[in-house]
């Protein structure tokens, strides 16, 4: 975003890029915080809460058009006190209003702007608009609380309502579930499937990693080919498509068509580490190696552009270079054929480019005619001829395109997708039988743990040496996991200790017994608790609380976290019949508990710790995996310790078969 003001906002002193953004518009930008809301009463001025985050397109749109802008920037100095929240930095204030936003417009999205009272209770809220429109609203609302002040209580009493009722997590109470099997999920998946392009039958199409994770999960515990088929389908498909960058690798963050053709090109840490774990269970489960060299392309996406300095992972890089979307990693045919020369006419044959641009401006997404095995026979060339030739021009454009001016980074540190990285580390290692990738997830879990637990109390922030903000349930939560998944991948029982100290403070800081589930925010409560319950592209903070409290339990023997999990399984019972594809992660459970949890044990000698085919040769979806030597420190593992012979001891809830001997081959 260019910075053509000379005088520069108070949000000139923050740490976050979306904020210093902001920080030379004309707006008299507050941040989030007691100065703000004294002024408001002081004032007697209604809250504008303008919430965003850097990589977001439609946020720079409406900060060029708006917030820029001389004349509305005065309308909204004048009236209103203007409040900017990087969204990545406070999701709890973001779920709230974004949930104002949803009651009022039946939908919400970024740019979220929130008109509330002084005592921060929202009366109006809504995504975009373009400036004539905004200056309009701006000066509506205005003449609301000034001439209607009670209109505007009542509006926020009734929108508060609203939020509490929405934000209640459902009641747990006695029922029969019993009827309520994985079959009669699978039907939902089935039913809301595109069989034509994959994912969702709708636009836009987000990827939801734990679906496909969920549909590959089923078919492998229940040897339906169908599930698996919908999942590995929908894996191509987005692989093949322009949501995927074929020439640096790693996935944008959705799709505004059913085709996986055109996405916003913003690159966030989050997607990229979660369809790391998904590629590489996709490659375990269909050996299959185009989903292995999709996961190592991603893998290698992140390694060279978001690895930060302390060997923490960078958040997202922005849709938009030089102003314009999409401009860093699409191509004119000129370019294209400057570039590759002879090999021009094949290279757009294969991703369907034309001269005229098979997108905006005369411009080229890359979207793949179909795998080369497949694009091979269609375009009548010899399969190795048509691989070298692509790889050959892939890394031509590469070179010719990192001489761009790149999109804007976004530097800071968010503790929660630092911890999905740590799990997609882990699980390529063993899904992929990387042990370099073990190396990785540990120097990020040690990384994590100097840097966000410094005082043995999470923090989620940290950017420049400073960190911030306490942590909420979904950094908890997800670095709990991603301590499982690397105790799983290199059998370092440390990690696993930490795991469950981890998790008796998050039982501590968020659990509420009387409700049965995880607050999101263990303080300072905006209007109304929040429970943070259906599983969205990152999956809710319950269902992974869940999961954890499920493995762990058998791991230490803690029947009570089984029955926190159980109970919480059993309140959203309900909804999974008719929801399952918002409530995947829950669904995951659900598989496990039905079909009982496996525990795969290895007792041998020390030198096959790193023996990863263990868990990819059992290929048992969500089991629980150890490894025992000599001495152990894990209550499941006793009994079990290495006596001279390698031995796997295959186990289901606690009741063992005769162990089996075990050799690296």
């Amino acid at each position: 975003m260019d910075n053509t003001h000379k005088k520069t906002n108070r949000l000139i002193h923050s740490l976050s890029p979306y904020l210093l953004q902001h920080a030379s518009n004309p707006v008299d930008w507050h941040e989030w915080g007691e100065e703000a809301f004294e002024k408001a009463r002081s004032e007697n001025k209604l809250m504008l809460v303008s919430i965003g985050y850097s990589a977001c397109h439609w946020c720079h749109v409406m900060a060029h058009e708006s917030f820029e802008d001389e004349e509305t920037a005065n309308i909204m100095n004048t009236y209103f006190v203007c409040i900017k929240i990087d969204r990545e930095e406070l999701p709890d204030i973001d779920q709230v209003y974004m949930d104002a936003c949803q009651l009022v417009n039946g939908s919400g999205g970024w740019p979220l702007n929130a008109f509330t009272l002084p005592d921060k209770r929202p009366i109006h809220a809504l995504t975009y608009l373009p400036k004539t429109q905004w200056q309009k609203l701006l000066l509506s609302i205005r003449d609301l609380w000034q001439t209607n002040p009670a209109a505007a209580e009542d509006y926020a009493g009734k929108l508060s309502q609203g939020i509490a009722n929405i934000s209640l997590p459902p009641e747990i109470k006695p029922q029969d579930t019993d009827n309520i099997i994985s079959e009669d999920i699978l039907k939902t998946f089935i039913h809301q499937y595109d069989p034509v392009y994959g994912g969702p039958n709708r636009a836009p199409k987000f990827p939801m990693p734990n679906n496909y994770r969920y549909l590959l999960q089923y078919g492998q515990a229940k040897g339906e080919q169908k599930a698996t088929e919908m999942g590995l389908f929908t894996l191509r498909q987005m692989a093949l498509g322009g949501i995927y960058d074929a020439v640096g690798g790693g996935f944008a963050r959705y799709s505004v068509d059913e085709k996986w053709f055109a996405p916003h090109f913003e690159k966030m840490l989050y997607d990229n580490a979660q369809l790391i774990s998904l590629y590489s269970y996709g490659f375990a489960v269909s050996q299959n190696p185009f989903y292995k060299k999709i996961a190592i392309e991603t893998l290698d996406f992140c390694f060279d552009e978001l690895y930060g300095h302390d060997d923490l992972y960078y958040s997202a890089y922005d849709a938009d270079s030089e102003g314009i979307e999409g401009l860093y990693y699409t191509f004119t045919y000129e370019e294209i054929e400057a570039i590759l020369g002879q090999d021009t006419v094949l290279f757009c044959q294969y991703f369907q480019c034309t001269k005229s641009g098979n997108w905006e401006h005369g411009r080229n997404i890359l979207f793949a005619l179909d795998t080369i095995e497949n694009a091979a026979s269609q375009l009548e060339i010899d399969e190795p001829v048509l691989a070298e030739t692509i790889s050959s021009c892939l890394q031509k454009l590469k070179a010719f395109r990192e001489q761009r001016v790149k999109p804007g980074l976004d530097d800071k540190y968010i503790c929660s997708w630092n911890n999905l990285m740590l799990k997609a580390l882990a699980e390529s290692a063993i899904w992929l039988d990387e042990p370099k990738f073990v190396e990785r997830a540990e120097l990020l879990a040690n990384s994590i743990l100097k840097t966000f637990y410094a005082d043995k109390n999470l923090k989620r922030i940290a950017k420049n040496g400073v960190v911030k903000i306490n942590a909420f349930l979904e950094d908890h939560a997800t670095f709990i996991d991603g301590l499982i998944c690397l105790y799983q991948a290199g059998f370092n029982e440390e990690y696993l200790l930490k795991a469950k100290a981890i998790c008796e403070q998050t039982i501590t800081k968020f659990y509420r017994p009387e409700k049965g589930f995880f607050e999101f925010n263990s303080t300072d409560t905006l209007i109304t608790p929040k429970y943070d319950i259906s599983d969205d592209v990152i999956s809710s903070g319950n269902s992974i609380m869940a999961h954890n409290l499920w493995r762990l339990s058998w791991y230490f023997d803690q029947p009570e976290w089984r029955e926190i999990a159980g109970k919480m399984l059993q309140g959203i019972m309900p909804v999974l019949k008719t929801s399952a594809p918002w409530y995947s992660h829950w669904a995951a459970l659900q598989l496990m508990k039905e079909q009982g949890t496996e525990q795969i044990i290895l007792a041998a000698d020390e030198s096959l710790k790193n023996t990863l085919p263990l868990k990819s040769h059992y290929k048992i979806p969500n089991a629980i995996f150890g490894f025992v030597g000599a001495e152990t420190h894990i209550p499941l593992f006793k009994g079990k310790e290495y006596k001279g012979k390698n031995l796997v001891y295959p186990c289901k809830d606690f009741v063992c078969s005769e162990p089996v001997p075990f050799s690296r081959g």
